[in-house]
């Protein structure tokens, strides 16, 4: 009896050991997993087993899971390859690999430290969040959104944006079922001041400038924000060049804001979220250093040119 219940103990761990696992490096990551009930043996271990998350559908990461805000890295996130919906929301992720989640319907990617993302494998997908709370970290930074390979999308929503250029939404299948937000929240501007101007690209210009069938039927939230309809936006050329050239800290930022830069700084300015100037680092300053202590606490952008030609924007919290 000893020597079958020893072998019966033997072949569980053989197959506990030989069974295909997915690595989640991230410890944060797999405790929201864990959380969740998904990663079934309990234990931050730096992997899970792939049959855990295989057949999960719908994986929703918010603010109020605790572990969500310290996430960094969703590497694993590729062998949910059921997944219909996913949403992950203020974490401090600054890139995503979704290509093997072409299953994918919603995505909610609201709030992170995203600077791009590619969804051309995401055929399928018919929501797209990723905007940003202007009064709350942290923020995506992207200028180019490519929805030319999703031809189901119908809502788009990336408001709060100030560093958007063009949305390409020239995926051959222009519907009048389409919802886009570009636009910034009523708290943080007014319908008479443009903070943001976007190339919004479509099938058929011609008809969308005309304002006729299917883009008539369109509903655009478009608060202090121009937009206009294209064939041909140029994705890629943004008006703010995407580059790692400049570095803006502390953010949120208390009395300065520092700012490191590769190439010679020729201005910096400060600017709130009605596009209205506040500050300016002075002109011959031996330091990158702008005083914000005086700034009442909100939002702003810090635009910084380089002699080289660069323009960078990045968000900045008081």
């Amino acid at each position: 009896m000893k020597t079958i219940i020893t072998s019966l103990i033997f072949s569980f761990w053989c197959l506990i050991s030989t069974a295909q696992t997915t690595a989640i490096p991230d410890p944060y990551f797999e405790q929201a997993l864990i959380d969740f009930n998904i990663d079934s043996d309990g234990i931050v271990n730096g992997q899970v087993l792939t049959t855990d998350i295989e057949d999960i559908t719908e994986l929703e990461i918010n603010s109020w899971n605790a572990s969500a805000i310290l996430i960094t890295n969703l590497t694993g996130i590729e062998d949910f390859i059921s997944l219909q919906k996913l949403v992950v929301n203020f974490s401090e992720i600054t890139e995503l690999n979704i290509s093997n989640n072409t299953q994918l319907k919603i995505l909610n990617l609201h709030s992170n430290h995203l600077t791009n993302i590619d969804v051309s494998s995401n055929t399928l997908l018919e929501e797209f969040y990723i905007g940003n709370e202007l009064d709350l970290g942290p923020f995506n930074e992207i200028t180019d959104i490519d929805l030319s390979s999703n031809p189901n999308i119908k809502i788009i929503e990336i408001a709060n944006m100030p560093m958007l250029d063009v949305i390409n939404i020239k995926n051959g299948n222009n519907n009048p079922d389409m919802t886009i937000y570009i636009g910034f929240d009523s708290d943080g501007a007014s319908s008479g001041n443009t903070i943001n101007t976007v190339c919004i690209q479509v099938d058929d210009e011609e008809l969308a400038q005309a304002n006729q069938f299917p883009y008539s039927e369109w509903t655009i939230n478009d608060l202090s924000t121009d937009y206009n309809f294209s064939e041909n936006c140029a994705l890629g050329t943004s008006k703010f060049q995407k580059n790692n050239i400049v570095t803006l800290y502390p953010n949120p930022a208390t009395n300065v804001v520092n700012i490191t830069s590769s190439e010679p700084v020729t201005e910096a300015t400060i600017y709130n979220l009605l596009g209205q100037k506040i500050k300016q680092l002075p002109a011959g300053s031996a330091t990158l250093t702008i005083y914000v202590s005086s700034l009442t606490a909100g939002t702003y952008f810090v635009v910084v040119k380089t002699d080289k030609g660069s323009k960078t924007e990045k968000l900045v919290i008081k």
